[in-house]
């Protein structure tokens, strides 16, 4: 009986931690008044990102993500058996030239357009993964900041999160759904004070900039554009 006790406290503590632990995350709170279309009129080239099972670390060059959104005029059964709205084509490299990403799709919440989720095309609606703008500015300095949903682990190292800089400092996970975070730019070479304007952004919002690497655009990044269907993704580089 003592060992049941016991088990029945050690599961209630661990719990508990993880309940503090997700209390003690800001909650995040995503653009108000957001411009879906304006937001995909362009590239956003990522500029740094936390790893998770699509972004590893080796992905590190020409990261970039296209967005379109479909044609109401269409019958919905050509634009996306599952509903979606919004084609999304990301891309990435590693040192020796393979390239990874292809397309997957979007939807998001009509009343709060900042709040998309995404998934492979041939998924359904339900197992998409969050994907939200929590920070947009348009203009030859546009960035976006964009969560993979809420933070709900506590970093121990970084403590200097919130606006006064006093508060937990948190990540999403580090898998496929409810994971990640990009800073991401209009310009594929833009100004150190830039990205850390938004890496301060991020700070105040309560995530974790510990968990970002950087990401490498140069003139041997050759990225295909999102209506381009004769382009494929490389395994290598030509020798």
């Amino acid at each position: 009986m003592k060992t049941f006790a016991a088990s029945i406290t050690a599961i209630a503590s661990i719990l508990s931690g993880a309940v503090v632990d997700a209390q003690s995350c800001r909650p995040v709170t995503t653009v108000g008044d957001f411009d879906l279309t304006q937001y995909a009129s362009a590239p956003w080239y990522v500029q740094q990102q936390a790893e998770n099972t699509y972004t590893p670390l080796d992905r590190d060059r020409c990261v970039t993500a296209q967005y379109n959104l479909k044609d109401d005029s269409v019958p919905w059964w050509k634009r996306s058996w599952w509903g979606y709205t919004v084609d999304v084509f990301n891309y990435a490299e590693d040192g020796s030239g393979s390239s990874s990403g292809g397309k997957l799709c979007a939807d998001y919440d009509r009343s709060t357009p900042s709040k998309l989720k995404v998934a492979p095309c041939f998924l359904p609606k339900f197992f998409a993964g969050p994907y939200w703008i929590v920070a947009h500015r348009e203009g030859d300095d546009g960035y976006a900041l964009v969560s993979g949903g809420q933070p709900e682990e506590v970093v121990e190292d970084e403590s200097d999160c919130g606006p006064e800089g006093a508060e937990a400092c948190c990540k999403t996970g580090d898998g496929i759904n409810n994971s990640g975070l990009w800073i991401l730019t209009r310009q594929a070479s833009p100004s150190d004070a830039l990205v850390d304007e938004v890496r301060g952004i991020a700070k105040e919002k309560g995530f974790a900039t510990s968990v970002l690497f950087g990401v490498t655009h140069d003139d041997d990044c050759d990225v295909p554009d999102i209506g381009d269907s004769t382009r494929l993704l490389r395994s290598g580089q030509p020798q």
